[in-house]
């Protein structure tokens, strides 16, 4: 998931919405398969519609400041397993859920965090970008424990800097997704770079790759070059409710 940040983490919006997190809606976007088009899942997002002009990327930064990162990220993880239930949308699709490795803790705090996700269908935890080098053994301890419980690993726009890189060693997603500006400007050499990187690591751990920001047909196309088989984005469906998402892909 790349979030665009415009405003300082100071801002009154973000302040706001942290104070309002009983307000936040779950939205959700579609996961699809590049080659038949099919939606095979959904990843949560984070939204504050009764906030103005607010940034979810400021409201975590702010959390972070402020040492309650960990209860923000259970608290939209857990608000999105239960609109996901109530709309039906755990069957047959791969709920992706965000996780800030900022925010695990302790051993006993994060498998509580993690027994309240167990839902019917399949869930991908995905290891967001954002303070990916603090604590790596409580990371890696977090993954071990989320495969335990059959949940897959993603590791989030891979390529946005050099930290994803490193992730890959400790983290060995089953999902590498790849930052949305490696699918604009797929020549350059940062993007050989990353991409080099990324094909080494799927050749060696059977792991796929994800392609974020797809936006027309051919980005699609750029993302199947660089090896993608699952894509979000734009051209798929911008991120809606429970119920939207139930009404459009049934």
């Amino acid at each position: 998931m790349t979030i665009t940040r415009t405003a300082p983490v100071t801002s009154i919006a973000a302040r706001a919405a942290l104070i309002a997190i009983d307000d936040m809606v779950p939205c959700f976007q579609p996961v699809v398969s590049l080659k038949s088009d099919a939606v095979v899942g959904i990843e949560a997002l984070a939204r504050w519609p009764t906030v103005e002009g607010v940034d979810p990327a400021e409201v975590f930064a702010l959390a972070r400041i402020r040492g309650v990162v960990s209860d923000i990220d259970f608290a939209c993880r857990t608000a999105a397993v239960k609109e996901a239930r109530s709309a039906n949308l755990t069957d047959g699709l791969a709920l992706y859920l965000n996780y800030e490795p900022s925010g695990i803790t302790d051993r006993a705090r994060t498998e509580a965090h993690l027994d309240a996700l167990e839902c019917e269908g399949d869930v991908v935890l995905e290891i967001t970008e954002r303070g990916l080098d603090g604590d790596k053994e409580s990371v890696r301890s977090m993954v071990d424990s989320a495969r335990r419980r059959g949940f897959s690993i993603a590791l989030d726009d891979v390529g946005s800097n050099a930290g994803t890189l490193a992730a890959l060693s400790f983290v060995e997603p089953d999902i590498v997704k790849l930052d949305a500006s490696i699918l604009r400007r797929p020549y350059s050499f940062r993007s050989a770079r990353v991409m080099s990187s990324v094909r080494r690591y799927i050749a060696s751990s059977g792991a796929v790759i994800l392609a974020e920001g797809i936006e027309s047909e051919r980005d699609r196309a750029r993302a199947i070059r660089l090896g993608a088989t699952l894509g979000q984005g734009w051209l798929f469906g911008a991120a809606s409710t429970g119920a939207d998402v139930r009404t459009r892909f049934s």
